[in-house]
């Protein structure tokens, strides 16, 4: 490819467009991706999530011309908020990064990137403002075109990660005490009866520690006056079919540590080119506790990503504190926004002005947990819940007592 070559553009309403389909396979093949902008992830997300929300679904695929393959192909929502006509990378708060589809060719030509960022702002539908709220600078070694640095703002978000390499994670275990920390606790809990590991294979393992997980999320969440995605029917339903079908193949991980009928931690991985995210976990708040349920999964997931010749275990996004008790890398998340009209850039105005609100609250927890008890305290009292209740699926039961958070 030459600086000369003429890109084109092509837009799309559904990932399940045969067009669409067979130009992502080509790329995600031999191009670069997070898991969250593979093609099984965005299109269990577009039949679950998206078909329940406000806005519509736009993927954006820029091509070379003369080989008629794309380079790039971005996935964005459109909707329109209080007036204004808002572009988003396709998320809906179940991605942690957002990152497109692109060519590895971007690595060793900067000039690429730049062009395939124009033609891409070129081929936007109408619209008064765009954000893009959780940029990661590069993925596995290949930059994100839409990572320009003259618009960046800080969100004080990141996210961790180790090398499985195995000099790489016997240096991780020798300057981290957490490794043989949480061997010594496993090795006590292994001498608990009816304890137990389970790797999920089935549908009725996936749905028990599904449920459980849920609902000691709820919980926990709730002390803290947070609500958490997976009471959501329909992100619910994106992650267990996500798990229904990737269990079995590998592509998704799903573990649960149990005493009996009760789980003690729960952990859900997405496998993708080498990678494997940890993007949700939960631990019982009873009596064993004390053993830390919730680091040996995570210890319990990096072997196996290891087992398995994974490359890099990411810990997903959220700048918490455990993550770093693992010698993870740490990586910036930012966000960029770009106004198109005067009214969007009013909003635009707005909406850093709400994002600044949030960054002061974070160096005052006590306040904001306050807060949000409050805000949540007054939906309750105008009839208007503070996240959608999950149903449970009715094909399968769940083992009575099963309890994560």
């Amino acid at each position: 490819m030459t600086d000369t070559t003429k890109l084109r553009s092509e837009t799309f309403a559904t990932l399940h467009a045969p067009r669409l389909e067979a130009l992502w396979r080509d790329l995600e093949g031999h191009g670069c991706s997070t898991v969250f902008q593979s093609l099984a992830f965005l299109q269990s997300l577009e039949d679950t999530v998206v078909r329940e929300r406000d806005g519509k679904p736009v993927y954006v695929a820029i091509l070379d011309s003369q080989e008629d393959r794309a380079l790039m192909i971005v996935p964005l929502t459109i909707r329109t908020t209080f007036g204004v006509r808002r572009i988003d990378f396709l998320d809906h708060g179940v991605a942690d990064y957002h990152f497109p589809v692109v060519t590895r060719e971007v690595a060793n030509d900067p000039s690429l990137a730049e062009r395939l960022r124009a033609a891409l702002l070129a081929a936007l539908p109408r619209h008064d403002a765009l954000i893009f709220s959780k940029l990661i600078r590069e993925f596995r070694g290949v930059p994100n075109p839409l990572w320009t640095a003259a618009r960046l703002i800080e969100t004080r978000e990141g996210a961790s990660r180790i090398d499985l390499g195995e000099k790489s994670l016997e240096r991780a275990r020798s300057q981290h005490s957490v490794y043989n920390k949480m061997a010594k606790q496993l090795a006590k809990l292994k001498k608990i009866p009816d304890f137990g590991i389970v790797e999920a294979k089935t549908p009725r393992e996936i749905d028990s520690i599904l449920n459980a997980m849920a609902a000691q999320r709820k919980k926990r969440l709730a002390k803290n006056g947070m609500s958490d995605s997976m009471q959501d029917t329909a992100i619910f339903a994106h992650c267990r079919r996500l798990a229904l079908e990737g269990c079995a193949t590998g592509n998704v991980l799903l573990h649960g540590l149990r005493v009996g009928d009760d789980w003690i931690a729960t952990s859900y991985c997405l496998c993708h080119n080498g990678v494997i995210t940890g993007t949700l976990c939960s631990l019982n708040e009873g009596r064993y506790k004390k053993h830390s349920p919730g680091l040996i999964a995570t210890i319990l997931e990096i072997e196996w990503a290891q087992r398995n010749d994974f490359e890099i275990y990411d810990f997903g996004a959220g700048t918490y504190d455990y993550k770093d008790r693992f010698g993870g890398r740490h990586r910036a998340i930012k966000a960029m926004t770009r106004a198109e009209t005067a009214i969007g850039a009013l909003y635009l105005a707005a909406w850093r002005a709400r994002l600044s609100l949030r960054l002061w609250l974070m160096d005052r927890p006590a306040l904001g947990t306050w807060l949000r008890r409050r805000k949540n305290r007054v939906l309750s009292l105008l009839g208007r819940p503070a996240g959608q209740e999950r149903r449970a699926p009715p094909a399968l039961s769940r083992r009575s007592g099963a309890t994560g958070s």
